[in-house]
Order: C-alpha cells, then sequence, then structure tokens
C-alpha cells in the first residue's frame, strides 16, 4: 500500500535546526541541502507509487528518503556502511 510522505512539508516545533546558532544555520542555508531538498526530494514521491498495491499490504516507508539517502550517499562517495 503506497502512502504519499508529506511530513517533510511541516516544520517541527522541536527539532535540531531551531537550536543552530545563527552563523552554522546560514551556512546550511547556502550549502547543497535546501537545493536537493527542492529539487530531488520533494519530487520523489509520485514515481514509486505504481510499485505499490492500493489497497493491500501495509503502509511503505516513505520513498523519498531511501531514494534522497541514495543520492546523497553517491554524490558524497559514502559506502552503505557510512550511510
Amino acid at each position: 500500500m503506497f502512502r504519499l510522505n508529506n511530513d517533510h512539508k511541516q516544520i517541527e516545533l522541536f527539532t535540531a535546526s531551531n537550536d543552530l546558532q545563527p552563523a552554522v544555520a546560514r551556512r546550511l542555508k547556502n550549502s547543497w541541502a535546501p537545493v536537493f531538498h527542492e529539487h530531488v526530494f520533494a519530487k520523489l514521491k509520485r514515481p514509486f507509487s505504481i510499485f505499490y498495491s492500493e489497497d493491500t499490504g501495509r503502509p511503505n516507508f516513505p520513498v523519498n528518503i531511501l531514494v534522497g539517502l541514495e543520492i546523497s550517499a553517491a554524490m558524497h562517495g559514502y559506502t552503505v556502511e557510512q550511510t
């Protein structure tokens, strides 16, 4: 059963990014992470829905998280153990 993951659109009240020092938050905002989120992570939902049944089975683990991890690992040359 495919379940759409929209959790990344809601900002969490208690998250580590809220506690970052301003300089670190600026560096994070100017890094590759926001671009990756907007152009890759947020668009990885629908293409995988065809692989899941509409009415049977348990809901999937968010596919955009799994594929996003693989893409990020490939970008930085990480092994499976490092990921």
